[in-house]
């Protein structure tokens, strides 16, 4: 038993292009469309830059300074326990952002460096730094 084609009968195998033509014309078309829209510039409202109107100032910086034998002072102004409330809670008033920068004496004890601090929270204070 072989199999073979008849010799009568011979197929040539053709590739349709048709479709290919109908593919290639749609294409053509979008392009030649579309073309003219690329070459014409897009017009838009930008906005304008401003610069910005308003600085933001850094927040008052108070030091204060925890010395031995109870002695205080505030921005280099010597002050009593009694007073530091006080100068604490206007500083703080004036400038919500008030830091405290908090310095200790080597001899000074540690007492009178938690009861000032004692009363910069109680003054409202809350930013308190330590600092050498």
């Amino acid at each position: 038993m072989a199999f073979s084609a008849p010799a009568s009968r011979s197929e040539l195998a053709e590739i349709n292009i048709t479709p290919l033509v109908d593919v290639m014309l749609v294409l053509l078309v979008i392009f030649m469309v579309t073309a003219p829209m690329l070459s014409r510039p897009i017009e838009a409202m930008l906005p304008q830059a401003t610069p910005p109107v308003t600085r933001i100032e850094p927040p008052n910086d108070l030091v204060l300074e925890v010395g031995m034998a109870g002695h205080y002072t505030l921005d280099d102004r010597p002050v009593t326990l009694s007073e530091l409330r006080v100068r604490l809670e206007d500083a703080r008033i004036a400038d919500p952002r008030t830091v405290l920068q908090v310095e200790a004496a080597d001899d000074a004890d540690y007492q009178q460096l938690v009861s000032a601090l004692a009363q910069a929270e109680a003054s409202g204070i809350g930013n308190i730094a330590m600092r050498n």
